[in-house]
C-alpha cells in the first residue's frame, strides 16, 4: 500500500485532502501551490453518553 500525506489547498482555500505520496501526483499539486500539513483534527467520539 502506497504512502499517503495530506496537502493543503493554496491561500487556505478549501479543505486538506489525503492523496499518495508519489511523484506523480505530488509534483503537479506542489507546483499549482498545495503544501504538505497535518491531518485534520478528527472530532471526539463519546461512547458513554446517558440518554
Amino acid at each position: 500500500m502506497p504512502n499517503k500525506v495530506w496537502m493543503r489547498p493554496p491561500f487556505g482555500e478549501g479543505e486538506p485532502k489525503e492523496v499518495e505520496a508519489t511523484p506523480a501526483v505530488l509534483v503537479p499539486l506542489m507546483a499549482a501551490g498545495w503544501n504538505q500539513c497535518e491531518p485534520p483534527a478528527t472530532q471526539e467520539v463519546k461512547t458513554n453518553v446517558d440518554d
